[in-house]
């Protein structure tokens, strides 16, 4: 097998979008998974952008940022690499609530939302399986922006 190939079945079995099926489920995610590099800075995608893609680091980190009114960028998260990000895109397909900036030597894996969305459908067994993931890692994010916010909310009081 080829290095790409390995690679890409590494990312797999690493991240948690996959996390809980088979090895032999993933000789059919692989075509799906299109490989970018970008160098220290590079922007990713930005907030406001429409949302088409969801991604996985494959290698360096990932900041994201989102602007809070009256505050400015805030960093809300820095991604390593085997974690998914761009995930709400997939499911509801708006525009980006936040800003993707790549560290140095950073590589991701893009999904398509058209091509996930196919996967779902065509892989019913493992759609739920694939969606709780995706639900739970939103709700740790969820979690997370709030104890964030609740953070500079009190900080702006002076508290």
């Amino acid at each position: 097998m080829g290095g790409a190939f390995v690679e890409k079945i590494e990312i797999l079995k690493q991240t948690d979008l996959f996390r809980g099926l088979p090895l032999s489920f993933f000789p059919t995610v692989i075509p799906l998974l299109e490989k970018k590099s970008f160098t220290e800075g590079g922007t990713i995608f930005q907030e406001g952008d429409v949302g088409e893609d969801i991604y996985i680091v494959g290698a360096g980190s990932v900041s994201i940022i989102v602007n809070i009114p009256e505050i400015g960028e805030e960093e809300v998260a820095i991604l390593k690499p085997y974690d998914f990000f761009g995930e709400m895109a997939i499911i509801d397909g708006d525009v980006r609530s936040a800003t993707a900036i790549a560290h140095k030597g950073t590589e991701v894996f893009k999904i398509r939302r058209n091509d996930f969305l196919s996967l779902i459908d065509e892989e019913a067994p493992y759609a739920t399986e694939i969606l709780e993931n995706i639900i739970l890692k939103l709700s740790i994010r969820i979690r997370s922006t709030s104890d964030k916010l609740n953070m500079f909310y009190l900080m702006d009081m002076g508290v």
